[in-house]
Parts: structure tokens; C-alpha cells; sequence
């Protein structure tokens, strides 16, 4: 079976619009927003079903137990998965000697292979100035391969020129999705799919098919631009690294604010209810319950949030190097 050579131009699609909604829900929309139109939802259908009698809340009902029992037990749970959270996030941010000079050294192999071939003396700090860089690079090394056969006595053919184009094309698109000093998953965002491993995959195709021809310039050309798609891959992984840390960070302290803020929701609306009675009018009921379970949902809401997100991202980066597996259902 002879391997098709495929490129990428551009790190994006014009998707309908149903399909940008669903990618910002499940990655790109801010976590509490997302989370704020889950208890939305939930209120509203709750107020819905209690308006149109399906749900019982007065004296003689059950929200008494539900709200004392089985919810405070609900949200204790959460308050233990949001200190399993903790230690999670406190695992990766703490190791050894070895492993922290290990990270280290690797991080500066990696931006001082990025300042070498891209010719500068220092490369930013700023993670979506560095990808920038790299995604500049890129386009440039690509154009000037084919700058560089153009010069010889070499013609290169067709698939040659138009893959390269191709390269420079998703060197540039990832540039321009890019603005400097925005969050780490936003970056992250732009290279989230497997343009840059069918990229790699057709300049070691290249490499191969046209080794005996090519010239040695536009070979060593050819080696940079392979080194720098590798960057990409690196980068992707590393910035994952620093944006799940930063999400179940994140989450664990919203969850403990939240949890509390539940929790006391809960022994409001328990003991808003006696025996056969209640405190409160009955005309305000609807709206007491409705509002006390939605305050109840924050903390699951967010948990759903954030964990889409991360299994998002999970999902996003399986593709290693070259090797892209088939979309999972």
C-alpha cells in the first residue's frame, strides 16, 4: 500500500455554526460561562416542572429530605473530589532534583533548536509569542526551499513545490490565529488538530522520494523544516501540560467556593420546611426550591465544565509525531 502524500494549509475550517457553538461549549467558551448556562437550564426546567404541577414543593412534599439528605451528601462528595483535584495539580507541579532539571533542560533545548534555525539571539517568553515564531519560521524555511531549487540547475516538480507551498500556507495560518499575551488555551486552541503531523509526514516524504536529486541546500532546508514541525508537536504537549494543570487548579478552588455556597443553600431550603408546614408563603415556593437547586448544580456544573474541556484537549492531541489514529466516536 502506497502512502498518499497529504498537507495541510490552515489550522481551522469554516465550520457551520452549529459546530462553533459545540467547540465553544466543549473547549473554547469561558468555563463559568459555560458552567452559568448549565445552571440556567437546570433552574429553568425545574421551575418549569413545578409550574406545571409535575413537581410537588409544598408542605406535605419531599424537598425537605432531598435537600437534607441527598443533596448535602452530593456535594460532600464533590468537596472530596475537589481535594483529589488538589493533590492532583500538587503531583505535577512538585518532583525531585533530577525531574525539575530535567524539565528545564529540555524546555532550553527546545527554544535554543528554535533560535538556531530561526536565526535570532533569544526567542520569547510569551507561549503564544514563541509559537508565532516558530509558525514564521516555518512559512519562510518552506518558501525558501523552493527559493532554493529555483537558484539551481534542479526543477523541482510539481508535488514538490506544492506541498512546500502547502507548509508555508499552515506556518501562516497558525501566525495569524495568534495574539501575543492571550491564555494558554487559547494558544493552544490554534494547533489542536493533525495538520502539523500530516506536514511532518510529507516532508519526510519528500526527503525520501527526492534525496538523490535535491539539492544539499534545499536538503538542509528540508531538515529544518521537519525540526520545527517536531517543535510544534513538543509545544502542543507542553502547553497541554501547563493548561489542564492551570483548568483543575482552577476548578478545585471554584469548587471548594462554590461547594460552601451550595451547602448552605441546602439548610436554607431544609429549614424553610416543618412538619405539614412551612415557613415561607406558598406563593414563593416555585421560585425558593427552583432557586436553591440551581445553587445546588453549581458545583456539578462546573465539574462537567472543566472536565469537557480537559477530555476535550485529551481528545484533540492523540496524534504523535507523524502518526495520526482515526477519529474515535
Amino acid at each position: 500500500m502506497v502512502p498518499e502524500l497529504r498537507t495541510a494549509r490552515t489550522v481551522r475550517d469554516d465550520d457551520p455554526v452549529w459546530v462553533r457553538l459545540v467547540d465553544w461549549i466543549l473547549f473554547g467558551g469561558d468555563r463559568r460561562a459555560v458552567a452559568g448556562g448549565l445552571v440556567v437550564v437546570v433552574t429553568g426546567i425545574v421551575w418549569g416542572l413545578i409550574a406545571a404541577d409535575v413537581l410537588a414543593v409544598g408542605p406535605d412534599s419531599s424537598v425537605s429530605g432531598l435537600f437534607g439528605s441527598g443533596l448535602a451528601s452530593g456535594i460532600v462528595t464533590l468537596l472530596t473530589i475537589a481535594l483529589s483535584i488538589n493533590q492532583l495539580v500538587l503531583s505535577r507541579v512538585f518532583g525531585s532534583l533530577d525531574t525539575l532539571t530535567s524539565r528545564l533542560t529540555g524546555s532550553r533545548d527546545l527554544r535554543r533548536t528554535v533560535e538556531s534555525i530561526a536565526e535570532v539571539p533569544s526567542s520569547p517568553n510569551d507561549p503564544a509569542e514563541f509559537l508565532s515564531l516558530i509558525a514564521t519560521t516555518l512559512r519562510d524555511r518552506a518558501d525558501g526551499v523552493v527559493t532554493t531549487a529555483d537558484d539551481s540547475d534542479w526543477e523541482p516538480p510539481v508535488e514538490f513545490t506544492s506541498a512546500l507551498g502547502d507548509i508555508a500556507a499552515y506556518g501562516d495560518s497558525i501566525d495569524s490565529h495568534l495574539e501575543a499575551n492571550t491564555n494558554v488555551n487559547d494558544t493552544l486552541d490554534v494547533v489542536l488538530g493533525p495538520e502539523y503531523a500530516l506536514n511532518m509526514a510529507a516532508v519526510q516524504h519528500l526527503q525520501t522520494e527526492y534525496a538523490a536529486s535535491i539539492p544539499e541546500a534545499a536538503l538542509a532546508e528540508l531538515h529544518d523544516i521537519e525540526a520545527l514541525l517536531e517543535s510544534i508537536a513538543v509545544v502542543r504537549q507542553f502547553y497541554k501540560t501547563i493548561a489542564v494543570q492551570q483548568d483543575l487548579a482552577t476548578l478545585s478552588r471554584l469548587l471548594v467556593y462554590s461547594g460552601i455556597t451550595a451547602l448552605l443553600a441546602t439548610v436554607a431550603v431544609t429549614l424553610v420546611y416543618r412538619t405539614g408546614s412551612v415557613t415561607l408563603p406558598h406563593a414563593v415556593l416555585p421560585a425558593v426550591v427552583s432557586v436553591g437547586f440551581g445553587l445546588v448544580v453549581v458545583p456539578l456544573a462546573l465539574f462537567v465544565a472543566y472536565v469537557l474541556r480537559a477530555a476535550t484537549v485529551a481528545r484533540q492531541t492523540v496524534s504523535v509525531g507523524p502518526f495520526v489514529p482515526p477519529r474515535s466516536r
